[in-house]
This record gives C-alpha cells, structure tokens and sequence, in this order.
C-alpha cells in the first residue's frame, strides 16, 4: 500500500533578538518559514510551495507575524498582551466547561496553560473562582479571539487550537460540544475548515487515545 500526502516543513531564515510581545523583553527569535511538501511514505520529497512564515520567540515560543520584529512595547505590549492572556483564558475556560462537567484533569490543564502564556501565574484557587465568574457571566467564545487575532500568524492561531484541544482531551475522551466550541474558536481567527481538520488529524496521529467518542 502506497502511503502519501502532504505536510508543512519549517525551516529557520534567520536569527536575532527582538522585544518580545509575552515576555516583555528582548529574547532570541528565530523566522521561520514553511514549505508545503508532497510526502510519500510521511517523508518530505517534493516541495509544494510557500505556505507562509512566522518569527518564534526562543523563550516562550510564542509565535507572532513579522512586522513584530518593530514591536514597540510602550505603545503596544500592555493592550497586546492583555487581550491575549484574556483570550486564553476565556476561551480555555469555556472549552472545559462545554460538556457540562468540571474534570479536576481538565482544570489542571487549562491552569497550566494559562501560566505558560500569561505573565502572572494563576493559582487554582483564582481559577475556580474565574471558573465561576464566567459561568455567572457567560460571553460568547470569540469574545476577544477576534481582537487577538489579527496580531497572530497561521503558526499562532494553531497554538491556540492546539491548546483547546488538550484541554477538551485532558479527561480521556472530547466531547462534541467542545469540538464545536473550537470550531467556533477557528472561525473566530478566520482559520479554514481544512485548516482545522489538519490541525484535528495531527493531533490524532500523535497521540492515537485521542478520541471523539
């Protein structure tokens, strides 16, 4: 049996230090660009074309368009980095709460996340009780995706996915109602529907658990 398909390959154009939207300060960074290959038997051999690029902050591997490299932090680090920290919050909070139950491996997981990409760690305590604070005053998913989205590259926006997507898996199983929510969450940073689907199929290719049933 044949085996072929495609998949993006990264590759680094050049390194340097730049002022770094999450951390706040210069960091290393690495632009990348990515090339969609033709693959025969999962091995890259025939290249496809550009797919786009992205610089990637060596510290947090937080991964932003290319214009940040003119970041400026008085003017644009304290409302860029509250609308994200809001959004990962927001949006990893009602992903957990979509199937109707609080999982204490699901509250972990959107813990962790929250203090990898925010500058002030979030204890469990402060999470329940934003875990309440949204339930009382529920906002739609998109609420401030679609704000943060603009900053954010293909690479960036897939992070975002990703991490729904280990918070909905973190109990052993995602539910529907959270694959719909993350639909929603794609829709709202203007990702395709195929987009998606192979962001979805790769997670299943590494880790083979994971399941929608």
């Amino acid at each position: 049996m044949i085996i072929f398909g495609t998949r993006g390959v990264k590759s680094t154009i050049k390194e340097g230090n730049f002022i770094c939207p999450q951390c706040a300060t210069t960091r290393p960074y690495k632009h990348k660009k990515v090339t969609r290959f033709f693959t025969l038997y999962f091995i890259p051999v025939i290249p496809l074309g550009r797919i786009g690029d992205y610089v990637e902050c060596q510290s947090c591997k937080g991964t932003f368009v290319e214009r940040v490299l003119d970041y400026n932090p008085n003017q644009q680090n304290n409302e860029f980095q509250s609308v994200y920290e809001q959004a990962m919050r927001h949006s990893m909070v009602l992903i957990m709460l979509a199937d109707g139950e609080i999982d204490e491996s699901e509250m972990e997981m959107v813990q962790k996340i929250i203090n990898k990409f925010g500058h002030n760690d979030m204890s469990m305590e402060e999470l329940e009780a934003y875990v309440e604070e949204v339930q009382a005053n529920s906002e739609p998913i998109d609420t401030y995706l679609k704000e943060v989205a603009p900053s954010l590259n293909e690479h960036g926006k897939e992070m975002i996915i990703k991490c729904a997507l280990a918070v909905a898996a973190a109990d052993g199983h995602v539910d529907p109602s959270e694959l719909q929510l993350i639909s929603e969450m794609a829709k709202a940073m203007e990702m395709s529907t195929s987009h998606l689907k192979g962001i979805i199929n790769e997670i299943v290719e590494q880790k083979p658990s994971f399941s929608n049933n």
